[in-house]
């Protein structure tokens, strides 16, 4: 086996392990005690932090920290890398905004200064529209921490004018509305929620109580929308209307042309009413028809709140 291939090998050999040592590598590639001390010495040049403890066979760390190495990825693959950060610029918040920070910087220090001028490039000629993400939410990493490794936590939060306190799993994390969501597992009532990640204002984990397998929680959250729960609507609009759909729109809808104008039709739990109302309200005059009449009579009753407030401007 040729060096370069042995590296790349170690690499993955290594890629879940907190540590090793030399007999390991000596075995595994049947090479001498200096080529194995020559290969750790090249792992370290290309970002992987290692550090050695005393021993016969010389114990080496790896931090829980430890890089990917570039010569892992194609060219390609670290073009779709890179267009994955730049998506992510429209977020004031992500679960990893530290790491998203120094990514950048990284991609500066460890890529060949050729592929670095291209991804500057890029950045030059792709323009991506924002997300409308104004809201922080300061617990993003916390939450999916706390989903992996099966935690349960007292939660604080904003509802409305009221602080509110729940003790509960967190099973999912989503984005949509413009909002951060969590779907959780309320331990006292036993049931699904979701709740505003921007609404939570301190996070305590419970350590006194068993949590439930993350497996049992995701099944029981595909039946969060089982269809006797979902409310299903039909929105006809105009060409003006057909162009505010395509700007967004979500996967639980879809749009047909109808004769000549357009139909939007999907689906939305009882628990979104009020999100699907803010959505349609932007779409304003160029609704022709609403189906079913709750949903309408909830876009009137915004509509007129919002009517009765400017008046009092």
């Amino acid at each position: 086996m040729k060096k370069a291939e042995r590296i790349n090998d170690m690499i993955l050999f290594l890629a879940n392990k907190n540590s090793f040592n030399l007999k390991e590598l000596i075995d595994r590639y049947n090479i001498s005690k200096s080529t194995a001390l020559r290969d750790i010495q090249s792992l370290e040049e290309i970002g992987l932090p290692i550090y050695s403890e005393l021993g016969r066979y010389g114990k080496y760390q790896l931090l829980d920290t430890r890089i990917v190495a570039p010569g892992l990825f194609t060219e390609g693959e670290i073009y779709a890398l890179y267009f994955a950060l730049l998506t992510l610029k429209g977020y004031r918040s992500t679960p990893f905004n530290m790491e998203s920070s120094t990514l950048e910087l990284k991609y500066s220090q460890v890529l060949p200064e050729k592929l670095q001028q291209k991804l500057l490039l890029m950045r030059k000629i792709i323009t991506l529209e924002q997300v409308n993400h104004s809201n922080v939410s300061q617990y993003l990493k916390e939450i999916v921490e706390g989903i992996l490794h099966e935690k349960i936590f007292n939660i604080r939060y904003a509802k409305k004018q009221e602080k509110v306190s729940i003790k509960a799993q967190f099973i999912q994390l989503s984005s949509k509305f413009g909002q951060w969501y969590a779907r959780i597992w309320t331990i006292e009532t036993q049931q699904i929620r979701v709740i505003r990640c921007d609404k939570i204002e301190s996070l305590e984990e419970e350590n006194r109580q068993d949590s439930l397998p993350l497996e049992m929680l995701l099944e029981k959250a595909e039946t969060f929308y089982q269809k006797e729960q979902l409310t299903s609507f039909s929105i006809k609009v105009d060409e003006k209307g057909k162009d505010i759909f395509s700007k967004e729109n979500y996967p639980s809808m879809s749009i047909q042309v109808s004769e000549e104008n357009y139909l939007i039709s999907g689906y939305y739990h009882i628990t979104e009413e009020e999100f699907i109302t803010n959505y349609l309200l932007r779409f304003g005059k160029s609704i022709i028809q609403i189906e079913p009449t709750q949903l309408k009579a909830s876009l009137s009753k915004k509509a007129a709140s919002f009517a009765d407030y400017w008046g009092q401007l």
